[in-house]
């Protein structure tokens, strides 16, 4: 598979697809990386002592795959009844006019 996807690299980068390589460079390192994750998650268990099956890890994992990834649209807000509250004399704030004769 890596080799494949060297090629293909490569192939773009002589075929005159400069952005198209840098595209597939960066989809190629966010894959090993995302790979790497669970591995440096199970080596770091276990540097600190814990075996991976004491740490409840697979019960996170499936919680966690259960998650929404928040990548769909969120919906335009509708008008609907939108009231907007009423300005009255109560809830205005006072001026520095008003402080100032009130204080004298």
């Amino acid at each position: 598979m890596p080799s494949e996807i060297a090629q293909t690299i490569v192939n773009q980068i002589f075929g005159d697809e400069k952005a198209k390589a840098v595209d597939s460079v960066n989809d190629a390192l966010s894959a090993a990386a995302y790979d790497a994750v669970p591995q440096r998650k199970v080596d770091f268990a276990k540097s600190m002592g814990f075996e991976l099956d004491d740490t409840a890890q697979d019960a996170a994992d499936e919680i966690s795959d259960e998650l929404p990834d928040n990548t769909e649209e969120i919906p335009e807000p509708t008008q609907g009844n939108v009231e907007t509250p009423e300005v009255t004399d109560e809830t205005q704030p006072e001026t520095e006019e008003e402080s100032d004769e009130t204080n004298s």
